[in-house]
């Protein structure tokens, strides 16, 4: 008791020192509870933003695999002979609805329960219009730049005013692609639910219904929807009948009737289709568009084929498959990625062929890209906040020490142990610095959200400055060694977390108490240090 009532005192008679050291705790305390305070807010919007989040994910071939496997069985990195054996590679690779059916199965860890709430795919086509014109976003800004260029340059002439002929440069043969792109996609969805790109909300809906209605789940009759440009350009209307055409084959035509049209408001392109060519139907159209074209296709070549062993019916409209998953939880996509892998190697195949991705998670994670790199900034700057704190703390307590030598050997000179001594010093420090401690956490619990949101805002722009410059600086094609995101690329604008709602917590308290006890203990380590090399008798004997 003794010393805790002495401890009080020397508080008193000392109040200039420990006034310095309240400020410099304060100071500590408020930067601490700030950093922390963005820690917190990174972790807790993480996690609320993914609780009862329905997470889509799709099973892609990894490009950069293919590109790998090609170059390995070619020997070459040109890509004029890569692409016939990447076009391969891709066909041999490529999931079909069995495939998707049996991941869909796939169980929760120790369960029967079906890791997947529900799926949903679509089926895509290259292909030509008959009867409609494609529309080409840049067709109004090259037919600008052709006319600016056209410009009349006169032939040069020699010293005596005969015209000189210039020497004709040699034409580059462009590489003959493996398959005839077709100007359309025509796009086949299994639901409602798949055409994830309609929606209610116009303003987070890319696209939107303008005319007519959207047709029955997965139909069997021809029909289709027409974007709202491509209908203005060709001068469409609901109920009309467009004729779309195979692009190796000109005689094999299919008629759909055109029920709806709607609006996309997407700007990128889909398998180098712009999003106005792009003709919505249902998956069963699709596929009974390449049975039929399996059909005529493989009985007009059987005399062309006859002496041949390859059978591949080159001419036949081939669909793209693409099946999406639907997640209840992170934990069950996360498990998803692992069986993916798992099933692959299983089946004698490289476990990184195939990569789940979730623009849903890509995109989460990009919108918190910012306060991420807030956190980090913030988490180094409360360490190094510590680590110089508790520097000037270890100085001030030496000097203190040092200034209070006589008043230390007059302690031990009554009979006061030196461990008793170190305690009273511990507890003076201990009670300024949790004094400090809880004026400093206060402030900055209040001064944590407009610190936070006013560092957050800048770092969105500034992310957004670089996102502008990725779009502008031109993508170099690459191969394996290309990194790519763990989640898959982000489609669309990314929103980002522009601000933060929160309160210190339990937790934060809790650290900011820890952080009070550890300097007190920083610093009276040293205080005991230096009041074990004293010698009472010594320190008497030498004063003045």
């Amino acid at each position: 008791m003794f010393i805790v009532k002495y401890a009080l005192k020397s508080i008193r008679r000392s109040i200039g020192r420990n006034i310095l050291i309240g400020i410099i705790v304060f100071i500590i305390a408020v930067s601490a509870c700030v950093a922390m305070s963005i820690q917190q807010a990174a972790q807790t919007a993480a996690s609320n933003s993914l609780k009862g989040m329905n997470i889509t994910a799709q099973i892609n071939i990894d490009r950069g695999y293919v590109y790998d496997k090609a170059s390995e069985n070619t020997g070459s990195t040109d890509m004029s002979v890569l692409m016939p054996e990447i076009s391969e590679l891709n066909k041999e690779y490529a999931l079909d609805l069995s495939d998707m059916e049996e991941y869909r199965d796939i169980k929760k860890a120790g369960t029967d329960e079906s890791i997947v709430k529900d799926y949903y795919y679509n089926a895509s086509i290259s292909i030509n219009g008959d009867s409609i014109e494609k529309y080409d976003l840049t067709a109004s800004a090259s037919n600008t730049a052709a006319t600016e260029a056209a410009v009349t340059v006169e032939s040069p002439t020699d010293p005596a005013g005969n015209v000189v002929e210039m020497p004709q440069m040699p034409v580059m043969e462009q590489p003959q692609a493996m398959e005839q792109s077709g100007d359309f996609s025509l796009v086949g969805y299994s639901s409602y639910q798949a055409m994830e790109d309609f929606g209610e909300d116009d303003e987070e809906s890319t696209c939107t219904m303008k005319e007519g209605e959207i047709f029955a789940d997965n139909t069997s009759e021809y029909v289709c929807l027409v974007e709202e440009s491509l209908a203005t350009f060709n001068s469409l209307s609901v109920n009309d009948v467009i004729t779309l055409v195979n692009p190796n084959n000109e005689e094999e035509t299919y008629d759909l009737t055109i029920v709806g049209i709607y609006k996309n408001s997407s700007s990128s392109s889909v398998d180098g289709v712009d999003p106005p060519n792009t003709i919505i139907t249902s998956y069963a159209v699709v596929k009974d568009i390449e049975t039929n074209s399996e059909t005529v296709n493989s009985t007009a070549s059987t005399a062309a084929t006859a002496d041949s062993d390859d059978d591949e019916n080159e001419d036949a409209l081939v669909s793209k498959f693409t099946g999406t998953f639907i997640f209840g939880s992170v934990d069950d996509y996360n498990q998803f990625k692992e069986e993916v892998k798992a099933k692959a190697e299983s089946a004698g195949l490289d476990g990184d062929l195939y990569i789940v991705t979730s623009s849903d998670i890509a995109s989460f994670k990009a919108g918190l890209k910012p306060l991420e790199n807030l956190k980090s900034f913030a988490t180094t700057f409360l360490y190094l906040t510590l680590a110089i704190g508790a520097i000037v703390l270890i100085v001030i307590s030496v000097i203190s020490i040092r200034d209070r030598k006589y008043e230390i050997g007059a302690l031990a000179a009554m009979g006061l142990k030196k461990m008793k001594l170190s305690m009273l010093f511990m507890i003076e420090v201990l009670a300024v610095t949790l004094i400090a401690i809880l004026i400093g956490a206060t402030i900055g619990s209040v001064a944590s959200v407009p610190v936070t949101n006013y560092l957050l805002q800048s770092q969105v722009e500034q992310q957004e400055m670089e996102d502008q410059a990725s779009i502008q600086q031109p993508q170099m094609p690459g191969g394996g060694s290309q990194e790519r995101p763990e989640d898959g690329e982000v489609i669309g604008k990314v929103n980002y977390l522009t601000q933060v709602g929160f309160s210190v917590d339990f937790m934060v308290i809790l650290k900011m108490l820890l952080i009070g006890i550890g300097l007190s203990v920083v610093s009276g380590f040293t205080s005991i240090l230096f009041i074990l090399r004293y010698d009472p008798k010594q320190i008497l004997a030498s004063r003045d």
